[in-house]
């Protein structure tokens, strides 16, 4: 993501005063078309450089610096917004953030002096939720970690990160606010591969103001001890059917889209397209059949998903791979069966936690659907392997898309190649091949 900052926040009436805009890229890659328009308010007059700034790239780690001279014509406190401001992420993905807002204080010559010195960063207090509580050697358990925010100041896009002995699932989690005195709680699964007393990492990063108008980056590294049991629990006894893998084939076709709310309409395609899952389907069990590990896995199909139904399957199957063939909305939301038979939207943040509730199962999510890419991104911070579509996505290329990625991952490929496997099969075909950058793979493989 990209961070926005003004300094120097303490100007003086009447005296010109050079600004600079700083954008500062905290994502692992590279943030391209940036653009940024500063809405100047009404006592603060723009003298020298451009209130408007685009950006071709910044890298990872990268900052930016935009100057900018200004006169402020009368004390008191104004805010510098934004009206205007896009650029895509690491994965090509167009973000568009709202609600910037940068105070600056006007003071008169004779005005209480300025501080010169910013605010000590904030101490955070982490500890585990459950610290009795023992592991047993290759078991998964759930593992609590509790961040609480002892300052007196709202500490902002809190990030969590696990490192150490355990193999833990979703080792980066990230809260969006913390206030004064409030805790957070992040939730992992872990197991362990040898028994003692094992030292966890946790890294937390966060942003927090240091009281002259500034926000500042903070990185805070401490670690938990976690007991693992030497000797884990006697097995319990499974059936043969147990051992096998599932894929849960999600499929949502409604027949129109009429019975959605009026305020949804401009956000589908003019044309309602009906979808031939029955055939992604077939093809996709085709492939199990003939490939060389058919005995490890099985498809359990359930036609025309309501949420409910959603719900219910990952419950009962506990799936390795969970597919969705469907339809998707520009702003990422899908598109099921509602109770009624007609058409419902249900948004990514919904998927996103109701996906998170079974991360110790899931390998991946596969969401063939148009314009999912912000889903996809959404449960990607707890699921190892997610895949989504970028923009809108052919039918052909959908269903080619699947063959080849189930064809690799069918015969023991990992989801990386297999999905190598999958753009191989769109640009065999010049009728596909333009659509080889639709489908995005986000994983920590």
């Amino acid at each position: 993501m990209l961070d926005v900052s003004v300094h120097p926040s303490h100007l003086v009436v009447g005296r010109q005063t050079r600004m600079t805009l700083r954008f500062v890229n905290t994502d692992r890659g590279p943030c391209t078309n940036v653009v940024f328009r500063l809405d100047m308010p009404f006592g603060l007059t723009l003298i020298d450089g451009r209130a408007k700034v685009e950006i071709p790239s910044i890298p990872a780690g990268g900052t930016y610096l935009h100057k900018f001279t200004v006169t402020p014509t009368k004390p008191g406190e104004f805010m510098l917004t934004s009206g205007n401001f896009s650029y895509r992420d690491q994965y090509g993905v167009s973000e568009y953030p709202d609600g910037f807002r940068w105070k600056l204080h006007v003071a008169t010559d004779d005005a209480a002096p300025i501080p010169t010195s910013p605010r000590p960063a904030p101490r955070l207090a982490v500890r585990l939720e459950d610290a009795e509580a023992a592991f047993s050697v290759g078991t998964w358990r759930e593992m609590r970690v509790l961040v609480r925010n002892p300052s007196d100041v709202t500490l902002g896009d809190v990030m969590l990160d696990l490192s150490g002995p355990l193999r833990i699932n979703g080792a980066q989690q990230q809260a969006s606010r913390l206030r004064p005195g409030a805790t957070a709680r992040f939730t992992f699964s872990a197991i362990a591969d040898e028994g003692g007393l094992m030292r966890v990492g946790v890294s937390t990063a966060f942003t927090y103001p240091d009281g002259m108008g500034s926000i500042r980056h903070m990185v805070q590294d401490d670690s938990l001890l976690v007991e693992v049991a030497e000797r884990p629990p006697a097995p319990v006894p499974r059936s043969t059917s147990e051992h096998v893998r599932s894929i849960l084939f999600l499929s949502a076709c409604p027949d129109d889209s009429n019975r959605l709310p009026a305020e949804y309409q401009d956000a589908l395609d003019s044309m309602w397209v009906p979808l031939r899952t029955d055939l992604e389907m077939r093809d996709v069990e085709e492939q199990l059949l003939l490939s060389r590990q058919q005995g490890q896995y099985q498809i359990k199909y359930q036609p025309a998903a309501r949420w409910k139904d959603v719900g219910r399957t990952l419950a009962y199957y506990r799936p390795r791979v969970v597919h969705f063939s469907g339809h998707g909305d520009r702003e990422g939301n899908l598109i099921i069966e509602s109770d009624g038979g007609g058409a419902e939207l249900v948004t990514p943040e919904g998927v996103a936690r109701l996906f998170s509730v079974y991360r110790a199962s899931i390998e991946c999510v596969f969401v063939n659907a148009c314009y999912s890419e912000r889903l996809a991104r959404a449960v990607f911070k707890n699921i190892d392997n997610v895949i989504g579509m970028r923009w809108k996505v052919g039918d052909e290329a959908a269903v080619q898309f699947s063959i080849g990625f189930y064809t690799g991952y069918f015969n023991g490929l990992r989801v990386p190649d297999a999905f190598e496997q999958g753009l191989a099969h769109i640009e065999r075909s010049e009728a596909t091949q333009p659509e080889r950058r639709t489908p995005l793979l986000l994983t920590r493989d």
